[in-house]
């Protein structure tokens, strides 16, 4: 185990990582080498990723990539990395469920086609019409001659959309049989991922000859010249992850002339010497910690010390969401969770935590831009509704209805008459949400004027994330007391018993995503009881 003398030098990279070949094994010496030089490479992406979407945003470009490969062949962790920096309001992933009866009797593409991207946005399919090529037959799902259909009319149909400006990316992820077993019973020992195993998986081990066979058939016809496969080679994770982003980014030259902002990264000085207890020193030793001071410019190791302790409770608290999710949809059951709160509170990390190990055809977040000029003809109230939750689905609120309570009449956006028409009828429209069985629950992440002012600044010097900062954001700060106006209005009039606020105290960002989680868990009565058992299956 390294002292805190030994571990203090982590801003000696040399001496350090000379410090960590000395006392670790090579196995779990190469493990950490590999992970930080990973994150260090993804985060480079990553920006590269947000200066994309900026220029697809300036030029109104439609960009839409979708992800296939077998089970556990990694798509969802990729697409992961591809949106996590990445403005939500312009770009959107989409994992659809099993098609509904209505859908099913529809023309084939027409559920995808719904999803397509407006101009300025970037589209994310996990699995995507190609189910038809591959997935259906192999598994019985669909019928010959409907399979024949698809072959028949896929090309033509994406010729359509690249005809029409959409720019369109194919990504295979390939893998070997022996790692996906590995996969699959790595999932099944592991509670934060069994929910991803399925009796398709199984199959998919089974059915793997016969699968290839489709496969195969599906890249003979279907890799053209206006829409080619891309094979990504994911037998290695992290390779897959960082391939994919390249690849993406290699179809764009344009944008890095005019986009990309690279800053210097933090210098940061050791630290003095703090009485770590010996638990504290243990915990600073696991590969998280290690991995977390080598990948980061600005890490510390108090910074390294309270990630690690967070990461520890959040694994706790996003088994609990899993058991909630899976009550939310056994049950039928009907659940919004809206987020509300100053610029730079912290609403967006929260949700990612939340939902981090979730299903994703179970839930979505919704984080709508600015109303179109048809949805400003509209009731006020419609474009929310659109996105309510059907049975068995949760739908967490990246900002609501309630911008016409604060953001709008603060900022100028709307009229008196509507933010009066609003706050005289939100409490009606929410009475009738709960009334027909939707679980509401109104989340507010408070944050004090200093934080919000060091965060804006930390905003604008992060390539990653200055996307964030607004011609609104750079308002705020004036219109601080004015915002505290309207705000505390709102709570005063529609903190009512039905659906009520929780405010969470947003100045320290960590504790603020475990009090979000805690309060979700706390105030929707799932089953608590239920336990998440690994599974053992023989392949």
């Amino acid at each position: 185990m390294l002292s805190f003398e030994e571990l203090n030098k982590h801003n000696e990279r040399d001496d350090f990582l000379s410090l960590l070949k000395e006392k670790l094994s090579e196995k779990r010496y190469n493990k950490i080498i590999q992970k930080s030089n990973y994150n260090k490479t993804i985060v480079a992406l990553q920006t590269d990723l947000v200066n994309l979407q900026n220029w697809i945003i300036n030029n109104n470009k439609r960009l839409c990539v979708i992800f296939e490969g077998r089970d556990a062949a990694g798509k969802g962790g990729a697409i992961k990395r591809f949106v996590e920096h990445l403005n939500p309001r312009n770009s959107r992933v989409v994992a659809l469920a099993e098609p509904t009866h209505i859908e099913k009797g529809q023309w084939y593409f027409q559920r995808y086609l719904k999803q397509m991207p407006n101009p300025g946005e970037m589209v994310f399919f996990d699995r995507s019409w190609y189910n038809r090529a591959i997935v259906e037959p192999v598994m019985g799902f669909c019928k010959k001659n409907d399979y024949e259909l698809f072959m028949n009319q896929v090309n033509n149909f994406e010729k359509m959309l690249v005809d029409d400006g959409i720019i369109l990316l194919k990504l295979w992820f390939s893998i070997s049989k022996q790692e996906q077993r590995i996969r699959f019973i790595n999932r099944l020992s592991n509670p934060l991922k069994t929910w991803k195993f399925s009796d398709v998986d199984m199959e998919g081990q089974k059915r793997w000859d016969i699968y290839t066979k489709y496969k195969e058939k599906m890249f003979s016809k279907t890799n053209l010249e206006y829409a080619p496969w891309k094979i990504i080679d994911s037998n290695d994770k992290l390779d897959a992850r960082v391939d994919s982003i390249k690849y993406v980014l290699s179809k764009f030259k344009k944008f890095k002339e005019t986009e990309n902002i690279k800053l210097k990264p933090k210098a940061v000085k050791n630290e003095k010497k703090i009485n770590y207890s010996s638990k504290d020193l243990k915990l600073l030793n696991k590969d998280k910690a290690l991995i977390n001071l080598l990948s980061r410019d600005d890490a510390t190791l108090i910074k390294t010390l309270r990630y690690v302790k967070f990461e520890r409770r959040l694994k706790k608290l996003q088994l609990e969401m899993i058991k909630l999710q899976n009550w939310v949809y056994e049950k039928n059951k009907k659940v919004i969770v809206v987020f509300e709160g100053r610029d730079a509170a912290g609403k967006g990390g929260a949700i990612r935590r939340a939902i981090q190990n979730l299903n994703p055809r179970k839930l979505r977040v919704i984080a709508l831009p600015k109303p179109s000029e048809t949805e400003q003809g509209q009731w006020y109230f419609q474009r929310y509704v659109q996105h309510f939750p059907k049975h068995g689905e949760i739908v967490f609120f990246d900002r609501s209805w309630y911008n016409r309570a604060v953001v709008e009449p603060v900022n100028g956006f709307c009229s008196k008459e509507q933010y009066s028409n609003f706050m005289n009828h939100v409490n009606a429209f929410e009475q009738m949400i709960i009334d027909d069985d939707i679980i509401l629950l109104k989340v507010y992440f408070s944050i004090s004027k200093n934080t919000q002012q060091k965060r804006f600044n930390e905003i604008k010097a992060s390539s990653l994330k200055k996307w964030k900062f607004t011609e609104v954001d750079g308002k705020a700060q004036k219109l601080w007391d004015k915002y505290t106006k309207y705000k505390d209005e709102m709570f005063e009039k529609t903190n009512t018993k039905i659906a009520p606020w929780n405010i969470i105290s947003a100045d320290r960002k960590i504790d603020a995503r475990i009090d979000a989680i805690n309060l979700i868990l706390k105030n929707i009565s799932y089953d608590k009881s239920t336990q998440i058992h690994s599974k053992e299956i023989k392949f």
